[in-house]
């Protein structure tokens, strides 16, 4: 098996900031940029008086971000993530990639897992033979958003439950499977398999690597 982070690792940049850029700009959606403005500013105010954590911060700009789409449509909220999709393909780390298409090659099980919202990770990795993608789902009710459903983030210590849980009942061989992340954040998924790789590694990350005498992958 190999486990793979997306931003910061198969994806350079922090995903956020495209979509934030992408619908600043936007012809048809940047009067949502204005609602996610107008709604997520009193979140972030807390945030910056220390009284709500970053972690949360970014899960409520997250929420808030998706429910600036309240009157969009299904079917235009995903054709948004693909025009985005779009943007972010040719940024993909290329060593990275390649190691995806020899480890499907050698049968290992591939799982991609990462914050980012779930229909714009399908539509960057459509065609790569992924086994399975995990991300920040989007609920729906019928062809509209589902505001009244609870938004989860796939962050740090739920990836391993989902991680967990995905292989629950099956034999996995944990000493020889891989996993890859840029992120302090991810050090539980890294520690989980047998050969783990910190890429670009943060500080934190990099010293723990560091002295683990992990590999650390570098552009």
């Amino acid at each position: 098996m190999a486990l793979f982070d997306f931003d910061g690792t198969l994806y350079p940049y922090e995903t956020f900031n495209i979509l934030m850029e992408r619908l600043k700009r936007h012809p048809k959606y940047k009067k949502n940029y204005k609602r996610f403005v107008r709604n997520f500013a009193p979140i972030y105010f807390f945030y910056k008086l220390k009284l709500i954590n970053k972690a949360t911060m970014q899960s409520k700009a997250m929420e808030y971000y998706i429910l600036s789409f309240k009157k969009n449509s299904r079917r235009e909220i995903e054709s948004f993530f693909k025009e985005v999709a779009g943007d972010m393909i040719d940024d993909l780390r290329a060593p990275l990639i390649r190691k995806i298409k020899q480890l499907k090659q050698d049968n290992y099980y591939i799982m991609l897992i990462s914050g980012a919202f779930i229909p714009l990770l399908e539509a960057i990795f459509q065609g790569y033979d992924i086994d399975c993608i995990v991300g920040s789902k989007i609920n729906y009710d019928g062809e509209r958003l589902d505001n009244k459903s609870r938004f989860e983030r796939v962050y740090a210590d739920r990836k391993i439950d989902i991680i967990r849980q995905h292989f629950a009942g099956k034999e996995v061989d944990w000493k020889n499977s891989e996993a890859y992340s840029d992120s302090y954040a991810d050090l539980k998924m890294l520690e989980l398999v047998g050969r783990p790789v910190a890429v670009k590694p943060d500080e934190r990350l990099m010293a723990i690597a560091s002295r683990k005498q992990w590999h650390i992958h570098t552009d």
